[in-house]
């Protein structure tokens, strides 16, 4: 990438990348340049099966690796690559190709378990429940699949206007005998879990712009939460869809809810900390540039990436950053980064290909040698 060296907007100079924060371990550099008219973006996640790391892109398809080491485990090659997030259930890994296809895969071999023509590259992160399979596609259909075979079950398909929409689809919500998932007409509906029809419709968006509802709702405590993509985050009441409450900031990826807090990645490029009982906001943080990821959220930091160029760490509590890795100019993050509590790393793909591995920094250890009175800390 010609740009590499180049730097974006900076709100935030006085960050940098800490190793005190955050150590970064290596990279996995995963495809070369791209073409003329390809923006560099990668949308797959990384996922983490016992010990090892599968992600997919665009340059190559399906990729497994060792990610301490680097190895390539396996690698399955599709055409367009891989253009959704991946969801791991029972040893299959499920996600839609951009040849059209939604997959099944083995995690083991990285075999193809079974594949089904969907006729559209752009779906929704798959939802596995009760033994099927739930996306959404860019054109507002929600299939069903038996998750074994790929068998098609049902399909709602939405008969709304023509209006502008981003690039994505709603990962479809399961709760009892209802599917709720987001629709770009700005709507979300609720389906039947076993034929596919509509129980109730909430509109989310009345704007002019872009309406999607690509989020993936959040329940808690009969309480839906959801964003539309420039519109407002919304708490609904689980039956039916009643408005709650309702804050004016909007966006694609999930809320996540941590106690009595609700953290929401913005479309306008600001990462809230709201009261999740009346969305008072508790703190707000503005990106250098670009868009938010998914976020990560530990007990003391949230990990988030931007579209446009770095990777950052934010303290929980404050929202006060802490760090940020520079990934390259307009060769920033789109999907969602992954995170292993148990070695504490953090997996994040770029637009430029590269799956970069980072660790926080461990406490140093106390230990009292014999006959010692005071610990010794290394």
């Amino acid at each position: 990438m010609g740009a590499m060296g180049c730097s974006g907007p900076q709100l935030h100079p006085e960050l940098k990348d800490d190793p005190k924060i955050l150590v970064r371990k290596g990279t996995f550099t995963t495809h070369g340049l791209f073409e003329i008219g390809d923006h560099g973006f990668e949308y797959s996640n990384p996922v983490l099966i016992e010990n090892t790391l599968v992600f997919g892109n665009r340059g190559i398809g399906l990729v497994s690796i060792y990610p301490h080491v680097n190895q390539t485990r396996w690698t399955l090659p599709i055409k367009g690559g891989v253009i959704s997030e991946l969801t791991v259930d029972r040893g299959s890994i499920y996600f839609g190709g951009g040849d059209g296809f939604l997959y099944s895969v083995n995690s083991e071999t990285g075999k193809a378990n079974w594949r089904y023509d969907l006729r559209n590259p752009i779906i929704s992160k798959p939802t596995v429940s009760g033994g099927r399979v739930f996306v959404t596609t860019s054109d507002d259909v929600v299939y069903a699949f038996d998750a074994g075979t790929g068998k098609w079950l049902w399909h709602y398909r939405r008969r709304s206007s023509q209006v502008a929409t981003i690039r994505g689809a709603s990962e479809p919500l399961v709760d009892a005998n209802e599917v709720l998932a987001g629709l770009s007409d700005g709507f979300l509906v609720a389906l039947s879990v076993e034929e596919g029809q509509l129980k109730w419709e909430k509109k989310l968006h009345s704007g002019t712009k872009f309406t999607d509802v690509d989020a993936h709702p959040v329940l808690e405590n009969g309480i839906i939460y959801i964003p539309s993509y420039d519109g407002a985050l919304y708490a609904l009441k689980r039956q039916g869809g009643d408005t709650i409450w309702r804050f004016d900031a909007g966006g694609s990826k999930d809320a996540v809810i941590d106690d009595q807090t609700l953290f929401l990645p913005s479309s306008d490029g600001t990462v809230y900390a709201l009261q999740k009982s009346n969305a008072k906001i508790l703190w707000k943080f503005n990106l250098d540039g670009g868009v938010p990821t998914q976020l990560i959220v530990t007990d003391k930091y949230i990990v988030v990436g931007s579209t446009f160029q770095y990777l950052y760490v934010l303290e929980k509590d404050s929202g006060k950053g802490v760090y940020r890795f520079n990934a390259g100019f307009e060769s920033g993050f789109s999907g969602s980064p992954a995170y292993d509590p148990s070695s504490q790393r953090v997996y994040a793909l770029s637009g430029a290909g590269n799956l970069y591995s980072f660790q926080f920094r461990q406490p140093p250890k106390k230990i009292r040698l014999h006959g010692a009175s005071d610990p010794y800390i290394f």
